[in-house]
């Protein structure tokens, strides 16, 4: 081939997918090299891959060595491929952990696992204070040679997405385990972890702690052997190669949010009231001792009227009310009471006598 990195890349992406796992080529930007059939559409309608071609991004990816061939055959410039996270069988979650110094001018992210990478200029350098083509400069920079002017720079702050991952462990008491471990071309790593089957990790950057990026399902990694605009990505020193370990359960609990509280909607209340509450207030006013029989009878009529079963349910009151000794006609008295009273309550205050 033409492209000496393209056959490079080709073969670290067969040997991926030759264990499992699902595979794009990728330009020397990282992002997904088959470019869209649908880039000349007036108003293109979201496609997956329904239309039968190439060029769907992270959607292409194959494990099928036919199918690799064939997108790496239709994107000659390709210098790198992606690894699609979350699919069968390794349900991979993708830990990308950016390195930045803080010092000015530097360039920002790690060379990310997926997207631009945000890069300005020539890595380690800044266009500030630099002349522009007619002589003038950047507004808010001012002239080094020149006596008596000062020269304003943009320094950001240190983002160390491994220290960030570390704090996270030790808050939430879990171990970072050993696991294939890519280092990116601005020094920092992509960590490859196995989620469980039936979990979507959503991709993320920045929500767990500054400097850490997560890629989840319709993310992808940058694989090992990639060349990207600032280097080539390679496994770590001692690092396993295709085996990523299990994704911690308590990391997994911070990868994914519990959903929103659902909004209450009550139900229509029910036909018939439950024939185990009716039973219980019988039992309730059986139960009673002597000094507190007429005050059960009375609270269980009550509750059998306010839920339109007191004709039904008084007889059966006033029996058990009788097997406690409770005299009939002061027992029948107290059950009439409590449908007058339930009734009363039932009605619109204004109806009230």
């Amino acid at each position: 081939m033409a492209n000496p990195a393209l056959a490079h890349a080709l073969a670290h992406a067969l040997t991926a997918a030759a264990h499992g796992f699902r595979v794009i080529p990728l330009t020397r930007a990282k992002l997904p090299a088959v470019r869209s059939p649908h880039h000349h559409d007036p108003a293109p309608l979201p496609c997956h891959g329904e239309c039968g071609r190439l060029g769907h991004g992270v959607h292409d990816a194959s494990a099928d060595p036919e199918a690799i061939r064939a997108l790496f055959a239709a994107a000659p410039w390709a210098t790198g491929y992606g690894i699609a996270c979350g699919c069968a069988p390794h349900h991979l979650i993708g830990v990308d952990l950016d390195l930045t110094s803080g010092r000015a001018g530097d360039p920002q992210g790690a060379g990310g696992a997926s997207g631009t990478d945000g890069r300005v200029g020539k890595p380690g350098t800044s266009d500030l204070g630099k002349p522009r083509a007619n002589g003038a400069r950047m507004p808010g920079t001012s002239d080094p040679g020149r006596p008596g002017t000062r020269r304003t720079t943009c320094r950001k702050d240190r983002t160390d997405g491994l220290a960030a991952l570390a704090r996270l462990a030790r808050e939430h008491a879990f171990a970072i385990p050993r696991t294939v471990t890519v280092l990116t071309p601005s020094g920092g790593r992509h960590l490859w972890l196995c989620g469980p089957p039936g979990l979507t990790v959503p991709n993320s950057a920045g929500r767990l702690a500054s400097g850490i990026d997560i890629r989840g399902l319709g993310g992808y990694l940058v694989g090992p052997g990639s060349y990207g605009s600032r280097g080539s990505y390679r496994l770590a020193p001692g690092s396993p190669a295709w085996a990523p370990a299990p994704a911690p359960p308590a990391l997994l609990r911070l990868l994914t949010p519990p959903p929103p509280p659902r909004a209450y909607r009550p139900g229509p209340p029910s036909p018939e009231p439950r024939r185990a509450a009716l039973a219980g207030l019988v039992r309730f006013v059986r139960a009673s001792r002597q000094g507190q029989r007429n005050d059960r009878l009375f609270w269980a009529a009550c509750r059998a009227y306010e839920t339109g079963a007191g004709p039904e349910l008084a007889p059966a009151l006033i029996e058990a009310a009788l097997d406690t000794g409770l005299p009939p006609r002061e027992a029948r008295a107290t059950v009439a009471s409590a449908a007058r009273s339930a009734a009363r309550h039932l009605q619109p205050p204004e109806t009230w006598a």
